[in-house]
């Protein structure tokens, strides 16, 4: 894109081209029923062109993370069943901004109950050691979806509160849509929270706030087409509402077509027309 600087005091313009590029990427193996390890990366660039009365700039940033899970599953009467998950890992933080190695913490507790089509998932995080000792990240999650019937379709909801920093950013490379981690990987709306490079902060209010609601039709052929509505509060004053449909195909793809109105805050209203798709391979 481009960035337009002006100065009121000289009445000086500034006009540069600007860029941003990302590559991820991660793996996960599962070692016995309850152990599994993974592993992802990442590196950020982002740019600025030199031009007259600024400099140019370069910032590069890299982050390596190795962690273990261990996790389980009781399957209790009555359709119901309680998850329970901790993880333990390192990273090392290279490039432009804070540097060395780190080491993370997390855990996570559902609940599902597939009579009513309840489930309740539960997150935490933390950076509980790092070399660069100003560096803080922690987080917490909670969603709640209540989808009654997804084989006949019909009405769903989902609400998720969450404060700080409560995923890593590439935490949705690991949903595998399991009762108790699927509350919020059910639907792709919920994958817009927290890049990787996202800051960890908490309050006592939810430093964010999403709510979403869809009615579900099943098709001859096994595919669903779920107008939807959601909306989102973050932290501050912004607010985030989207309308729209989405399209599934066998549960292995989704597809959403929408219209977005972002609002509060500084800047003016914004608005925007979206599709997004997701493809999950097993």
């Amino acid at each position: 894109g481009t960035a337009e600087l002006s100065e009121d005091a000289t009445g000086r313009d500034f006009a540069t081209n600007i860029g941003m590029a990302m590559t991820a990427a991660g793996a996960r193996q599962r070692l016995t029923g309850v152990l599994a390890v993974k592993a992802d990366a990442f590196a950020v660039r982002t740019d600025a062109e030199e031009a007259r009365g600024l400099a140019g700039v370069v910032a590069n940033i890299q982050r390596l993370r190795l962690a273990s899970e261990v996790g389980g599953r009781w399957d209790l009467s009555g359709g119901t069943a309680f998850t329970s998950r901790i993880e333990l890992g390192a990273r090392f933080d290279g490039g432009d901004a804070e540097t060395g190695a780190g080491a993370e913490a997390g855990a996570g507790i559902g609940y599902v109950h597939e009579g009513i089509g309840l489930s309740v998932d539960a997150r935490g995080r933390a950076l509980v050691a790092h070399q660069a000792s100003s560096l803080r990240e922690w987080g917490a999650s909670v969603a709640v979806r209540l989808q009654p019937s997804r084989e006949a379709g019909g009405l769903s909801f989902a609400i998720e509160p969450t404060w700080g920093n409560a995923a890593s950013g590439m935490a949705m490379l690991w949903r595998d849509g399991r009762a108790g981690g699927a509350a919020l990987g059910a639907s792709s709306a919920w994958q817009a929270g927290g890049g990787p490079l996202a800051g960890g902060r908490a309050s006592s209010s939810a430093d964010r706030l999403r709510m979403e609601m869809d009615y579900a039709i099943v098709l001859a052929d096994g595919g669903r087409v779920a107008p939807f509505g959601r909306w989102t509060a973050e932290s501050g004053s912004a607010r985030r509402l989207n309308v729209g449909v989405r399209l599934s195909v066998l549960e292995a793809a989704t597809l959403d077509l929408f219209g977005e109105h972002v609002s509060g805050g500084a800047q003016p209203a914004d608005r925007r027309l979206g599709l997004q798709g997701a493809v999950r391979f097993r």
